[in-house]
């Protein structure tokens, strides 16, 4: 049975060689925009019907975005608050979403007024989670996602994950290092191409090459 594409991805957007894997099946009425700490880029997920996790905690900040019923004769797009939902894959195999109904202004209000959603397993069973709404805090560039989960998780919420913000302060420690990278970074470069060659040069010989195979199949537009 074909599932369509799947895509590869954990909180170091390498998945280990070995260990338990968890397919969190991706929902068209959900917008995903931070995995364990990290930004989702859209371009990644694009075409991907499935994300491969590693085994264990993670958290996701995404968006319900569906078309609802203004009346009669209309429809409009509905686009919730962020939301953030942490959760433990161990011995999972698989992740689905399982929204409430949201058809009509009314019931998208009522979401908005208290949000609430299942993730199951393969087996439709209840997977247990802590939800909550993302607090933004929009500056002159916009909103920045990752830094609000950071701050998020490190305010320590109903669903914040601690180990993600220690992991996104850890790794911008390291990478701001010189010693960490050769030739080191220009002034020029960003954080992301920072943590990008950073865990490239971690990775296998098997994982580069498949990295680099895969940068050669979606060139950048």
């Amino acid at each position: 049975m074909n599932i369509g594409p799947i895509l590869l991805v954990s909180s170091a957007l390498l998945l280990p060689a070995a260990g338990w894997a968890t397919t969190l099946r991706l929902s068209p009425d959900i917008d995903l925009l931070v995995l364990d700490g990290k930004k989702v880029s859209s371009f990644l997920l694009k075409g991907a019907d499935s994300i491969e996790l590693d085994n264990g905690p993670h958290q996701l900040v995404f968006r319900v975005e569906k078309n609802v019923r203004a009346n009669l004769r209309e429809q409009r797009l509905y686009i919730s608050p962020p939301l953030v939902v942490s959760f433990n894959t161990r011995e999972i195999g698989q992740v689905n979403f399982n929204l409430p109904r949201l058809e009509n202004e009314k019931e998208s209000e009522a979401f908005d007024s208290a949000p609430h959603l299942q993730l199951l397993d393969g087996s439709s069973a209840v997977i247990p989670i802590n939800l909550d709404v993302l607090a933004l805090k929009p500056t002159s560039q916009g909103i920045d996602y990752e830094n609000d989960t950071q701050r998020y998780n490190k305010a320590g919420k109903i669903a914040s994950v601690p180990q993600f913000a220690t992991m996104m302060a850890d790794d911008s420690a390291l990478l701001s290092s010189s010693s960490e990278l050769d030739p080191p970074v220009r002034p020029s470069e960003t954080l992301t191409g920072q943590r990008l060659k950073y865990w490239f040069t971690q990775a296998d010989k098997t994982t580069r090459e498949n990295f680099l195979q895969w940068v050669k199949e979606h060139p950048s537009q």
